[in-house]
């Protein structure tokens, strides 16, 4: 009987298993036939039939995200507050973001604590029930704050990289303006040139173009850009933007000296780094190299010498 149930799990297991690699196999080609329609005929029909298909999945899974996310959801108002400013400053923009989020983070609240006390119970059933209820806990609260710091990582990355391509961004700015363009035109333009190297960043400056066409003022959505980026270095460069458009001097004098004192902070934060790397060192070198180099410098020294107090011990 029990060889029966280990061929049982064997044949499980590797039918999970292929299935797992056909559908990992079917996403890959189907993303890269995709990729192959969009390259060839821009934007055509099959973006429309992804966004379509991704509705229709959306509205099956609506109802079970609604009741979940009720759950964790913030009190009545949370659309204007700082919970939907996190999704954007992450770069996600899509409307129903929040609700999968908190649906995600109530999902594991329940879940995570549910599976553990099963598999201590089933496979650990001497264990106290004060160190069961402790783990409990443990993972409730990792699954309430898993979401929280993974949504918190992707914001620290986006940041980082457009930190690193502002000054670049700057630069064409400068170079559009010392050409006779306008700010509104210049950021238009450095939208579009930028989109292959900095994304994230190209498409900031992009929306702030299309809030200067839709009617807001430069004021505005130059400060509207500064909120979704979170970035220090791009709320001083507002901040001089709207200084020299209110004050009238040199646009490009004064972008070119924001670009330079940009690109000196960007070296002081490579120097940074640099300075930390042999802080971080210390501990690999202390635990793992250096015993081992011990062991192979020191390991035959002491085989003789056990053996030589062997032989005089006899």
């Amino acid at each position: 009987m029990q060889g029966i149930l280990q061929i049982l799990t064997i044949v499980l297991s590797g039918a999970a298993v292929a299935a797992v690699v056909l559908a990992l196999y079917n996403w890959a080609d189907l993303n890269a036939l995709k990729k192959r329609f969009t390259r060839i005929v821009g934007k055509s029909w099959a973006p429309a039939k992804t966004s379509v298909s991704v509705e229709v999945k959306t509205h099956k899974v609506a109802p079970v995200v609604n009741i979940l996310s009720k759950l964790s959801l913030p009190e009545e108002g949370w659309q204007s507050s700082g919970v939907q400013l996190k999704f954007l400053q992450a770069g996600i923009r899509n409307k129903n973001a929040p609700q999968y989020y908190y649906a995600v983070k109530t999902l594991l609240f329940l879940g995570l604590p549910v599976v553990v006390a099963l598999y201590l119970h089933f496979f650990k059933p001497d264990l106290p029930i004060l160190n069961l209820s402790l783990f409990v806990l443990v993972t409730a609260a990792a699954g309430y704050y898993l979401p929280e710091l993974l949504l918190r990582f992707i914001t620290n990355q986006r940041i980082g990289r457009m930190r690193n391509s502002l000054p670049d961004m700057i630069d064409l700015l400068v170079i559009c303006t010392e050409s006779g363009m306008g700010i509104d035109s210049s950021i238009a333009r450095i939208s579009r040139e930028m989109a292959r190297s900095s994304p994230e960043l190209a498409q900031e400056f992009y929306l702030s173009s299309l809030e200067m066409r839709a009617g807001a003022t430069r004021i505005e959505s130059l400060r509207n850009l500064a909120l979704r980026s979170k970035l220090e270095d791009l709320e001083d460069l507002v901040s001089m933007l709207v200084q020299a458009d209110k004050f009238g001097t040199s646009l490009a004098e004064s972008l070119r000296v924001q670009s330079e004192v940009m690109r000196s902070r960007r070296m002081q934060r490579a120097e940074e780094i640099a300075a930390k790397i042999p802080v971080k060192l210390l501990m690999p070198l202390a635990l793992f190299i250096f015993p081992t180099l011990l062991i192979v410098i020191l390991g035959p020294a002491f085989i003789r010498i056990f053996e030589a107090f062997s032989k005089m011990a006899k």
